[in-house]
């Protein structure tokens, strides 16, 4: 146990940890309803992939410009004003679909504002990780700020879909405003005199210099490089789970809400499972044979998933999906973070995001136009052959086909 959860010995880390965790819960509630709303508004497949565009489009050109403010300013306050923000966003939404006014583009707004915001948050999010725990207990620390993520992902649907049922989609977005409080105080209450702070320059480059050097550090390094061609591969054809999963749950399997909530708080089952299978490994185990053998079995997962009917088998597939993606990307994740030195982590979990949620534009217009001409089995199936592509390219990048003397990547494969 102290293996798997020592990094919560750490004040700091157990108040941002419980605070993400609660606010997370809220987050999934407000993820799930989001696309359902469309559907239940007389929205298209289509209409459902452009709201999950417009919420991670804006993370392609701003995450950029959060890293940069990630390494210049102080991290906590940065997310305090954007927690805030995304309060708000949320406030909005629960207000407009309370009162019955709510339309469509209400709902493509709004999630344009939140990936404005989150756009910001994100990189900062990531790398002021790095400050409430040692450097040494930095890969559990994300394994575990995982788990938070994947915690919620089980709880919060599990409930959303519930409410849906219930009370409908107002509830869910009243509930992940309340939970904003959480992340809020937990952020108020951390000690910022044992924070683990990089010292900031005092001379401060433009922005474009600053863009530029954590540009060049990432493609000069192989281990950044080509984790990161994969997890933009994977992010974009292979992980549109927010678009696929409704379409699939309400068309392809016959489920109502209830089911559509289970169905994902299934998949956060698994991916909270690899999240700790990850935390109690440490580093026991080599870093690239978790990325590409997740990989592999993500992707296969992945069109299993696109060839059921039965939502019997659907559920342990989709868990199966959960756990061999988590382990890939958060192996990936802590691979980058312990390749960069500190003074450019910002930038460089900058460049994480906008790869990692960047593509989701084109992964959710990709996803949804492949269910709206072919159905949602095809969207998992033809992504799946697509991202191995991917895979291949990035397994040969990090030196898998080369002799152990040749292998950039710091973990021979065994």
């Amino acid at each position: 146990m102290g293996r798997g959860f020592g990094a919560l010995r750490h004040t700091n880390f157990r108040l941002y940890w419980s605070g993400q965790v609660v606010s997370l819960i809220g987050t999934w509630m407000q993820s799930v309803s989001q696309p359902w709303l469309v559907l239940e508004l007389g929205g298209s497949a289509f209409q459902v992939g452009t709201v999950i565009a417009l919420q991670f489009a804006p993370a392609l050109f701003l995450a950029p410009i959060g890293g940069v403010l990630a390494d210049r300013f102080d991290k906590r306050g940065l997310l305090l004003v954007t927690q805030a923000l995304a309060m708000l966003q949320a406030a909005t939404l629960f207000g407009l679909t309370f009162t019955g006014v709510v339309e469509i583009w209400h709902i493509q707004l709004l999630a344009l504002i939140l990936g404005v915001t989150s756009a910001f948050d994100m990189p900062v999010r990531q790398s002021f990780v790095a400050e409430v725990v040692p450097r040494e207990e930095l890969l559990q620390a994300i394994a575990l700020n995982s788990a938070s993520f994947n915690l919620a992902r089980v709880v919060g649907p599990a409930i959303a879909g519930v409410a849906l049922e219930v009370f409908g989609s107002a509830f869910n977005f009243g509930v992940n405003t309340l939970t904003y409080t959480a992340v809020l105080g937990g952020l108020l209450l951390i000690d910022g005199t044992t924070l683990h702070r990089v010292p900031v320059p005092l001379v401060r480059p433009s922005i474009r210099f600053s863009l530029a050097e954590g540009v060049r550090y990432a493609v000069g390094n192989p281990n950044v490089l080509w984790l990161l061609v994969l997890l933009g591969g994977m992010s974009v054809f292979a992980m549109n789970f927010q678009v696929l999963i409704p379409l699939f749950a309400r068309f392809t399997l016959g489920l109502g809400a209830g089911g559509f909530g289970a169905l994902f708080a299934v998949m956060g089952i698994g991916s909270l499972g690899g999240s700790l299978v990850l935390a109690f490994m440490g580093e026991r185990r080599p870093r690239l044979r978790l990325i590409l053998g997740g990989g592999v079995a993500f992707l296969a997962a992945e069109v299993v998933l696109g060839l059921v009917r039965v939502p019997a088998i659907a559920y342990p597939v989709v868990a199966l999906v959960g756990l061999a993606s988590m382990l890939m990307v958060n192996t990936i994740n802590a691979s980058v973070q312990r390749s960069v030195p500190d003074e450019l982590r910002g930038r460089v979990m900058a460049l994480y995001v906008t790869v990692f949620a960047g593509s989701g534009p084109l992964g959710g217009l990709f996803a949804g136009g492949v269910a709206q001409l072919l159905g949602p089995p095809a969207g998992f199936i033809l992504g799946a052959v697509l991202a191995s592509i991917f895979l291949v390219l990035a397994a040969w990048g990090l030196g898998v086909f080369r002799s152990d003397a040749a292998r950039p990547f710091g973990v021979p494969a065994e």
